[in-house]
C-alpha cells in the first residue's frame, strides 16, 4: 500500500504586510529562492483556504499539502505563487520569472500544466465500465444506478451522479470507477483530485488505485463523505510492473442501499506528478535562454531567443534570415523563404545506408514525406561525398534526425571514425527529435558517414538533416539533387496562385505537380506533363500530339504565307552541257513561293551542292552558295547535280 502521506502546513500572511490572499482550493504553488548555498523550493497543492485571528488583527491563510520539497519554516521566506490549478481552467495559467533555475535568465508563459497532460479530466458522462476515457465519467453497478451530469453548478463544476434505483443488488459492486489507458510503472506518483458530497454523510468510504482487476492495489484509502461539497486529494506512488490496467475506485456498495441515495464526484482530475513539477510541456512562450524548451518540431531549443506557439503582429513585420512554414510534425510542407541550400544530406528522402542491417519498413514517418527505417544494433547513414568533407574541415554543423523505441535505449553517435555524443532514448512508443552539433573532421573513408550504435535492436529512425550551425531548424527534405549555392530564395509546396485561396487558378498540389484550375494544364514532378487535357503530350525528349486538328483558315496570314511550298529552280548562263572540254557550267538555285522570289542575295538559306556520277550513286564533289561553277574536268561522260536548300 502505497498512499503517500503527504504533510500539510498553514502558511499565514502577517496581518500588518497588508497583503491579500490570492490563493484557491485546487491551486498548485511554489516557491523557489536562493539562500546561499541553498536553493530552497517548495511544491504544495492548496486544501483549503480561509482566515483567523491573529493578536488583534485578521490574517488570511491557506493549507497546502506539501508534495515536494523543502518543508515550509518560520522565519523563511513563504511567498508562494498559483503555477497552476488542478481542475479550474480560468486559473491554469501563469507567468513565471527566474534568474535562479537551470539555464536560466528566463521569462516564460505556463498554461494548462495539470489539464493538458491529465490522464483523466472527465467533461462528459456515460463511460463504458472499465473502458479507459479520459474525457467520460463512468461508474460500476450501472442496472443499479440512475446516473446524470451537470456541466457547472453554483459549487463546482462537472459534476457525475449515481443515485440508487429500485433494482435489488446482493453480489455485484457500486460506485464511481475511472480507467487510465496510459501505462504506469513505478516509481511514477499519481496526484488524485476531486470533489465529493451525498444525499447522507457517509464514513470509511474505500478507495483504492491499482489493476482494474483488483488483483493488485497500488493504494487504498478511507474517506468520509459529507452532505455539503468537500476537496479531496490522494498522492499514490505506483508499486506494481505496468503489465496491467489500471483503475480509480470509490466503493459505495455498503452505502447506496436504499432508493433515492446519491452519490455526486465533481472536478475529477489524475495526473501524474512529474507533469506537475517541471514546465517543459506548458510553456506557451519564452523570452530569454530558450534552452530545455521541447518542441515537437524544432526539438530541444538552444541559445537565448523568444518562443511563441501563437505570434500576432500588426503593422510592419521585418524578417531577416529564414522563414518556414510547415505542419506541426516539422516539414516544411507549405513554404520556406531563406538559404535554399540548407539540409546537406544528398537524399533524406529516400536514405543510403551503407549497412545491410538497417531496413526501410512500413511505417508513417513523422514528417509526412520520406521513408522509416529500423536499426539493428548500428546504422551507417551516408550524408556526403569525400570532396564535400575535405572542403569543409572545422566547419560547425548540426545532425538532426527523429526516433522511436519500444526501449530505454542509448544511441552512440560517430562521425566516421570520431566518437560524437551518446543520445538517450526512452520507451515513449513516440517520435521524438534528437540532434548534435560537432565539426567536421578530416578522413580518408570514401564518403562522409554519421553511424549510429544502439545499446538494443529495433530502433526507428527518420527524417535525417544536417546543416550549418550549431541547432536544428524545420525539416527540409532532399532527394538526390542539391543546390550548392548561398543564394536565398522561396519554395512553395502546396496551395496556389491566382483565383482563391481554396480554388486557385494555379493550382500547387500535394503530389509535387502544378496544374490549372480545370487540370487543362499539368506539369508532373518527374517534368513531363500535358495541354489541352493530354492532347499535346510532353517528356524530356518528346512531343506528342493527340486529336489535334489545324486548319487553315485558323492560321493568321503570316503563318499560311510561311506555310506555302517553296519552288527550287536552277538556272545556268551557259546551259548544262560541257561540249569537248572547252567549257565549265555556271548554276544558280533560285526560290519562289507563290510566285515570289525569295533570297535573291542567297543570305537567308543554306544551298549545299552536290555532284554525282552518271549512276547516281556516287558523290564526286560537294560546293556551298545560292551560285556555284562546275569545273569541266570534274564531269567525265556525264554527271547528275543536286542542290538542297536548308532555312
Amino acid at each position: 500500500m502505497s498512499v503517500y502521506n503527504y504533510p500539510k502546513f498553514k502558511i499565514l500572511i502577517d496581518p500588518k504586510s497588508k497583503k491579500t490572499q490570492g490563493l484557491c482550493v485546487g491551486d498548485v504553488v511554489r516557491r523557489q529562492y536562493f539562500d546561499n548555498p541553498n536553493l530552497i523550493y517548495s511544491l504544495m497543492i492548496v486544501t483549503d483556504t480561509g482566515t483567523e485571528l491573529v493578536g488583534e488583527g485578521e490574517s488570511a491563510y491557506f493549507i497546502g499539502a506539501l508534495i515536494e520539497g523543502d518543508e515550509p519554516k518560520t522565519g523563511e521566506i513563504l511567498d508562494f505563487v498559483r503555477i497552476t490549478n488542478l481542475f479550474d481552467t480560468n486559473r491554469s495559467g501563469a507567468l513565471y520569472l527566474t534568474a535562479s533555475d537551470c539555464e536560466s535568465p528566463f521569462m516564460d508563459v505556463i498554461d494548462g500544466l495539470a489539464i493538458e497532460n491529465s490522464l483523466c479530466f472527465p467533461y462528459l458522462y456515460k463511460g463504458k465500465q472499465d473502458i479507459p476515457d479520459k474525457n467520460k465519467y463512468a461508474c460500476v453497478g450501472e442496472k443499479y444506478l440512475d446516473v446524470s451530469y451537470i456541466q457547472s453548478g453554483s459549487e463546482a463544476n462537472r459534476i457525475f451522479r449515481i443515485t440508487r434505483n429500485t433494482v435489488n443488488n446482493t453480489i455485484d459492486k457500486i460506485g464511481f470507477k475511472q480507467s487510465i489507458g496510459k501505462r504506469l510503472e513505478h516509481p511514477q506518483r499519481l496526484i488524485i483530485s476531486y470533489k465529493v458530497r451525498a444525499s447522507k454523510s457517509l464514513t470509511n468510504v474505500p478507495v483504492s488505485f491499482g489493476y482494474t482487476s483488483g488483483l493488485e492495489m497500488d493504494g487504498t484509502d478511507i474517506i468520509e463523505i459529507k452532505a455539503d461539497w468537500e476537496y479531496k486529494l490522494h498522492l499514490v506512488t505506483i508499486d506494481y510492473p505496468a503489465s496491467y490496467q489500471r483503475s480509480f475506485f470509490i466503493d459505495l456498495t455498503n452505502f447506496l442501499k436504499t432508493e433515492g441515495d446519491w452519490c455526486e464526484i465533481a472536478e475529477l482530475n489524475i495526473v501524474l506528478q512529474s507533469d506537475i513539477s517541471t514546465f517543459a510541456g506548458a510553456t506557451k512562450t519564452r523570452i530569454g535562454k530558450v534552452k530545455g524548451i521541447v518542441d515537437p518540431v524544432f526539438g530541444v531549443l538552444d541559445g537565448y531567443g523568444a518562443y511563441f506557439q501563437n505570434l500576432y503582429a500588426t503593422k510592419n513585420v521585418n524578417i531577416a534570415g529564414t522563414l518556414t512554414a510547415g505542419d506541426e510534425n516539422g516539414f516544411s510542407s507549405t513554404f520556406y523563404v531563406g538559404k535554399i541550400h540548407k539540409n546537406i544530406i544528398q537524399n533524406s528522402i529516400d536514405c543510403s545506408f551503407e549497412d545491410i542491417f538497417t531496413v526501410e519498413i512500413e511505417n508513417e514517418t513523422p514528417v509526412g514525406i520520406g521513408s522509416v527505417w529500423q536499426m539493428g544494433y548500428y546504422a551507417k547513414l551516408i550524408v556526403q561525398s569525400h570532396e564535400w568533407r575535405t572542403a569543409h574541415i572545422d566547419k560547425k554543423y548540426c545532425f538532426s534526425f527523429w526516433t522511436k523505441a519500444n526501449n530505454d535505449v542509448v544511441l552512440s553517435l560517430y562521425q566516421d571514425e570520431y566518437y560524437l555524443q551518446d543520445i538517450i532514448i526512452t520507451a515513449s512508443n513516440e517520435w521524438r527529435r534528437h540532434y548534435l552539433s560537432f565539426p567536421i573532421q578530416k578522413s580518408e573513408a570514401l564518403n562522409l558517414i554519421i553511424r549510429i550504435d544502439a545499446t538494443k535492436a529495433g530502433v526507428l529512425i527518420s527524417a535525417p538533416q544536417m546543416e550549418s550551425g550549431i541547432t536544428p531548424s524545420q525539416y527540409q527534405p532532399t532527394d538526390g539533387t542539391l543546390s550548392y549555392v548561398e543564394d536565398y530564395g522561396a519554395w512553395f509546396s502546396k496551395g496556389g496562385i491566382g483565383g482563391t485561396i481554396q480554388n486557385p487558378l494555379l493550382k500547387l498540389n500535394a503530389d509535387g505537380s502544378i496544374s490549372s484550375r480545370d487540370n487543362s494544364f499539368v506539369i508532373n514532378p518527374d517534368g513531363t506533363g500535358h495541354f489541352a487535357s493530354g492532347r499535346f503530350n510532353w517528356t524530356k525528349d518528346t512531343i506528342t500530339l493527340q486529336d489535334v486538328t489545324i486548319r487553315w483558315e485558323d492560321l493568321n496570314k503570316e503563318a499560311q504565307e510561311k506555310l506555302k511550298p517553296i519552288v527550287v529552280e536552277i538556272v545556268s548562263n551557259r546551259g548544262f552541257i560541257i561540249k569537248n572540254g572547252n567549257n565549265n557550267v555556271d548554276a544558280t538555285a533560285k526560290l519562289y513561293r507563290d510566285g515570289k522570289e525569295l533570297d535573291t542575295e542567297g543570305v537567308f538559306y543554306t544551298y549545299t551542292w552536290s555532284l554525282w556520277n552518271r549512276t547516281g550513286t556516287v558523290v564526286i564533289k560537294t560546293y556551298t552558295g545560292k551560285s556555284i561553277i562546275v569545273d569541266k574536268n570534274d564531269v567525265t561522260g556525264s554527271g547528275v547535280l543536286t542542290c538542297e536548300v536548308l532555312v
